[in-house]
């Protein structure tokens, strides 16, 4: 995810730039996304994450500028750099989630190459896989279940148990106050089943990332949560950015292998 990420911020005509993405993949990472992109599938999933990078780029950026929102919670923060690339309104508090092996991993590279975070950076060692005490470990970090907030649950639910992925969900609806924000990105069940996606989905459980959940309902999985969501498939307008070059099937056609990137709005109140 990184050297896609690093890639695109050396193109003239980048849609963000990540300063610290080639620190952060290294040597290892770029010859993994070389490998992953001889699938050729929609472009290699470089193209992915670079479309799905800037989706949710405007979507935090937006989502605090329109809802006043200062908290931010990234859940699977992994190698993410948006703490420090993205010009935070003053007072925002962002938290991200992962291992405590990968935070500390990703400590290490943010200590050697000397980057300042451009807002409040809290990084809570967690595991996410079902068990509740990160809500614990995040509300002991200082976040406030009464003030508006600003999800993104992204690269994590492809590889979680259909039950885990709702216990995720009733943790992050427990914690969010009406009018909250949520951003998350999802497959299909359809994309899970297609030989098409065999090479790349056993190439990822070669490295241990084994898809397990996909639902061809979006919209009624985050409504079941309390959220009013929309889902978007790369390519489609608001998720094309001039990038993706192929055709998007229509919803309503069925056995299409699909990715939906998801904004929703926690119901009870009202938001800008």
């Amino acid at each position: 995810m990184a050297a896609a990420r690093a890639r695109e911020s050396r193109r003239p005509d980048a849609l963000f730039d990540d300063p610290l993405a080639a620190a952060f993949a290294g040597r290892e990472g770029f010859a993994w996304l070389e490998g992953l992109e001889l699938s050729r599938l929609w472009g290699g999933p470089g193209l992915y994450i670079v479309i799905r990078t800037r989706f949710f780029d405007d979507f935090l950026l937006s989502s605090c500028l329109s809802t006043g929102a200062r908290q931010i919670v990234l859940l699977a923060a992994g190698m993410d750099a948006r703490a420090f690339r993205i010009s935070w309104p003053p007072q925002t508090r962002l938290y991200e989630l992962d291992r405590p092996e990968v935070l500390a991993a990703k400590g290490t590279v943010i200590d050697r190459t000397g980057a300042r975070p451009a807002c409040e950076r809290h990084a809570i060692g967690a595991d996410l896989g079902g068990h509740p005490s990160w809500s614990e470990a995040l509300l002991e970090a200082g976040y406030e279940v009464r003030e508006p907030s600003v999800w993104l649950v992204e690269g994590l639910l492809f590889y979680m148990s259909e039950g885990v992925v709702h216990q995720i969900l009733d943790a992050v609806s427990a914690l969010a106050a009406p009018g909250s924000r949520l951003g998350a990105d999802l497959v299909n069940e359809d994309l899970l089943r297609s030989p098409t996606m065999w090479p790349l989905l056993s190439t990822f459980a070669w490295r241990g990332l084994v898809g397990c959940f996909g639902t061809n309902h979006p919209e009624a999985l985050f409504f079941e949560h309390g959220w009013e969501s929309q889902a978007i498939q790369p390519g489609e307008q608001g998720a094309n950015y001039g990038r993706w070059p192929y055709p998007v099937a229509r919803r309503e056609v069925p056995n299409v292998p699909r990715i939906f990137l998801v904004r929703a709005r926690r119901r009870g109140g009202r938001m800008g």
